[in-house]
């Protein structure tokens, strides 16, 4: 008999919390429209203004800064083309380790003639160069800065506040990606002065298919139709979601320093264990707590061929080799590129991400489905 399922995807999507679930099903069930303005919609537009507010503390952001989207993917884009859009910035300064909602993004803009795109260079973490985005800053300042906080496939942080600091010395506007990291409860407006960060509920065991944007400042709408949000995001509001949203990250403040210690010490076993069994084991990204996710861990082994994710399928653990939203592609990682890995060398990849149910057994299962897939061990 197979041994459990051991999920090692958390990067890609956390499960939903049964506490997050109950507390959305009243508003599953309930009937109306957060617009209307009988008794009926107005007890709807009280729960996602509730839970504005709530998501406003926690961040400390007004709630007037909060947009609802479907995601981050939605964030970024809205924050991307509606900045480029109201103000006519001439140049995007991307770190091209960025999640594909940003490169493609700045890419398609690019591509139409709107802006003229600039990556900023990486060291062989994929953490930006400080003095190559101030060079860049001082020859196009007010520019567009996209840097996200932590990177998706290989956990390294980045610099923010050093980044927003310089952004506001050269007058220009940041876009931080803060999907990977909001449930880390890392994140505090107030003590950086980013203009833009994308959060999707999925990342900290919210609902899949909503999220939202933290804008300092209104900028054109992403989607044009009603005025729901401010005129900010037009459509009707998935109040579930929402109030599933603001449940979750409540939840992940209230218990972050718990779950933080969790996962560094589930990393420090797993990095131990691997090192231990496999010698010629190659890690990408920082491993150093101040410097990466806790709960990411990226590398490679030697002799892994296009089969090992299929292997460690079959033995019950579920992994990836990339972001999940490229997992359908034959391209190999553009992250681990950016780092100078050559393409051969970065399909051999694997992701593992682990959270809050995670136990060492479930770690120590994977090794040995690493072992048993025929690679060299001590």
């Amino acid at each position: 008999m197979r041994e459990k399922i051991v999920y090692l995807d958390y990067a890609a999507s956390t499960p939903l919390d049964p506490e997050v679930e109950a507390h959305m099903l009243p508003y599953l069930r309930a009937v109306g429209n957060p617009s209307s303005i009988h008794a009926a919609g107005r007890y709807l537009r009280a729960a996602v203004e509730e839970a504005r507010a709530r998501i406003a503390t926690l961040i400390g952001a007004d709630p007037g800064q909060i947009v609802f989207t479907s995601g981050g993917t939605e964030a970024d884009n809205h924050a991307l083309r509606g900045a480029v859009d109201t103000w006519a910035i001439p140049h995007i300064l991307y770190n091209p380790t960025e999640h594909h909602a940003v490169t493609h993004t700045v890419e398609a803009l690019a591509h139409s003639g709107r802006i003229q795109a600039h990556p900023i260079a990486v060291n062989h973490m994929g953490r930006i160069q400080l003095d190559h985005l101030e060079a860049l800053l001082r020859r196009y300042p007010r520019s567009l800065v996209a840097v996200m906080y932590a990177n998706n496939e290989i956990g390294t942080v980045q610099p923010v506040r050093e980044i927003a600091q310089l952004v506001q010395q050269y007058e220009g506007y940041y876009l931080c990606d803060t999907v990977q990291v909001m449930g880390l409860g890392w994140v505090e407006v107030r003590s950086w002065p980013v203009d833009f960060l994308a959060a999707s509920a999925h990342k900290f065991y919210g609902p899949k298919g909503v999220g939202f944007l933290y804008r300092r400042r209104p900028i054109r709408s992403l989607i044009t139709g009603g005025a729901q949000e401010r005129e900010q995001r037009a459509g009707t509001e998935n109040v579930a979601g929402i109030v599933g949203l603001a449940y979750a990250l409540e939840k992940a403040y209230q218990h972050r320093e718990t779950y933080n210690a969790h996962l560094q010490r589930l990393k420090a076993h797993l990095v131990d264990n691997l090192r231990t069994r496999f010698p010629e084991i190659v890690f990408h990204g920082d491993l150093t707590p101040e410097g990466s996710h806790p709960g990411i861990l990226n590398f490679r082994l030697p002799h892994t061929d296009d089969l090992i994710l299929m292997h460690l399928d079959l033995s019950g653990v579920c992994a990836s080799g990339t972001s999940a939203c490229a997992s359908g592609s034959a391209h190999p990682s553009h992250v681990l590129q950016a780092l100078g890995i050559p393409a051969s060398e970065a399909r051999k990849a694997l992701r593992f991400s682990w959270g809050r149910d995670t136990s060492e057994a479930d770690l120590n299962q994977a090794l040995e489905a690493l072992q048993t897939a025929g690679l060299p061990t001590v």
